[in-house]
């Protein structure tokens, strides 16, 4: 009987401690599902550490989802349009523009993969009512001219951009203009026009990006002219390009071209922001120059004249397995309402966000099978503080949402860039309770600090983490020491004055004093 008392409480254990391990099992199983990557940042020697997630998965949409018949296949683009809340996809694989809602309802999707040209079609009046198909398109992009809304699509195999009309929302869009291969002597005939990308500004005019050129976009004005090329990225300065810049002066005309001539690497994707300004991104791994630009209309870098092309966008390190570089590669890029911009990488499948002055604040996503993992990310887009990644290969649409670190980094970042440095100290205590790694916060904090004129506990911030906000810091603490211990100073000042002169004239008096006792001893 007493055995069998000590068998219950050792089963009564057992069962106790099961019961607890199966709880924390499943709490971490829920945690890994939904966070299936592990987050990271850099800190001040640029060495990884771990990371609170800014993101997390908040659905994955399928075309069966949507009630596609085929589902999706090699999607290569999506747009997202808040004017009419429609979000368009461009279902490559099945030549084909899918149109669905924030949702993704399936009553409210719809597809066109026929285009007929319009009334308003000006190239040729002898189309206008014909139908056309596209075959293979790559970019697509949305736009309100007008008051009228504008579509874009970037038919690569058929070589040419289609602009697109409807009369309203439930209609089929109609097609108004064709940009198709230049036929200028600027534009070399040797060189294909398959669009890979598009956008347009508010003054109509279109930018194409075509992977063949180094020259940078392809311009196009609203009537279909050609404008030239646009937004050209720079030649890098490697040994070759030097090598020629010496040569120059001593080989003939003749001979310099004879030689092979370094050329700018090309853009591989672009975007637009609400204020008119284009970012590009190139892709090529040995790229080190003009991964990303933030060009004004006039086609000049803005990044280049703040002083930040120098920054490395994407990974920080380049590690290399079996004589392979994993260098970011960025595909894509997109900006949201607040200036932020989202770089896809599509050798790691990481994202990274920085702020509209380049800072990092999160890196999330990554390669893998798992619900918020890639395999072949090919498009990026941002809306509402949502993120949406298209995957050519799963092809699925994961859309990412803020969790609460986010929403309080986010919040703290938006303070930070309007100046509101003291109201931004609440938000970045919190990041810092929360995430004591957090690099960002550290000179937000001092930032807030040296506005409160906390000067002391500014420089504890800044320290390791800005060396700028230091010796601003530093300045501001000096002045602050020498006005609070100015009486000090000034009495310390005029005691050393005092002795100085009264030593002075006590060394007279001796001198003096002296001088006459040897006049005196020798009469």
């Amino acid at each position: 009987m007493q055995n069998l008392r000590i068998n219950k409480k050792k089963i009564a254990r057992f069962m106790a401690v099961f019961l607890i391990a199966v709880i924390v099992v499943g709490f971490t199983m829920t945690s890994v599902a939904d966070e299936p990557y592990i987050a990271f940042d850099y800190d001040w020697w640029w060495e990884t550490i771990p990371a609170q997630n800014g993101y997390i998965v908040d659905r994955v949409v399928t075309g069966a989802d949507l009630g596609l018949a085929g589902g999706l296949r090699n999607p290569a683009d999506v747009f997202i349009y808040p004017n009419t809340g429609e979000v368009f996809i461009v279902d490559s694989g099945n030549n084909r523009i899918v149109i669905t809602d924030y949702s993704f309802n399936k009553e409210n999707t719809k597809v066109q993969s026929v285009f007929e040209y319009g009334e308003n079609y000006r190239l040729d009046p002898q189309k206008i009512g014909t139908k056309t198909t596209l075959n293979r398109p790559q970019g697509i992009h949305v736009m309100n001219m007008r008051g009228e809304t504008r579509l874009y699509i970037a038919d690569h195999d058929n070589g040419r951009v289609i602009a697109c009309y409807r009369d309203d929302v439930d209609s089929e869009w109609k097609i108004w203009m064709e940009y198709t291969r230049p036929a200028s002597h600027l534009y070399d005939q040797a060189v294909t026009f398959h669009p890979k990308k598009v956008v347009a500004d508010n003054a109509g005019n279109v930018y194409i990006c075509i992977k063949s050129i180094t020259r940078g976009a392809v311009m196009f004005e609203e009537g279909g002219s050609f404008s030239g090329y646009y937004g050209a990225n720079r030649v890098e300065r490697n040994f070759n390009a030097m090598l020629n810049y010496f040569l120059k002066y001593i080989l003939t005309p003749e001979q310099m071209e004879q030689r092979v001539r370094p050329v700018p690497v090309e853009f591989s994707n672009f975007t637009i922001d609400n204020d008119g300004f284009i970012y590009t991104v190139t892709e090529a791994r040995s790229a080190r120059l003009d991964v990303l630009k933030k060009l004004d209309p006039a086609g000049r870098n803005v990044f280049e004249q703040q002083g930040y092309d120098e920054m490395i966008w994407g990974a920080f390190h380049t590690p290399y397995v079996n004589g392979i570089s994993y260098r970011s590669s960025i595909i894509d890029v997109s900006v949201d309402d607040k200036g932020n911009i989202f770089l896809m990488d599509f050798r790691s499948g990481k994202i990274f966000q920085y702020d509209y002055e380049g800072s990092l604040m999160f890196i999330f996503g990554g390669k893998g099978e798992q619900k918020g993992l890639f395999n072949t990310p090919s498009a990026i887009e941002t809306h509402d503080e949502k993120v949406y990644i298209l995957d050519s290969v799963k092809n699925s649409l994961t859309v990412y949402k803020l969790t609460e670190f986010g929403e309080l980094v986010n919040e703290a970042m938006e303070l930070f860039n309007r100046g509101l440095y003291a109201e931004a100290k609440e938000p970045w205590e919190e990041i810092l309770r929360r995430d004591a790694n957090y690099y960002m916060a550290y000179i937000g904090m001092g930032n807030a600090m040296l506005s409160l004129g906390e000067f002391e506990e500014s420089l504890s911030y800044f320290y390791m983490h800005s060396r700028g906000g230091y010796n601003r810091a530093f300045k501001d603490f000096r002045i602050d020491y020498i006005r609070k211990n100015f009486d000090a100073f000034t009495a310390i000042a005029i005691t050393v004055t005092v002795l100085a002169v009264g030593l002075n004239i006590f060394m007279k008096y001796r001198k003096k004093k002296k001088a006459k006792a040897d006049t005196s001893s020798k009469g």
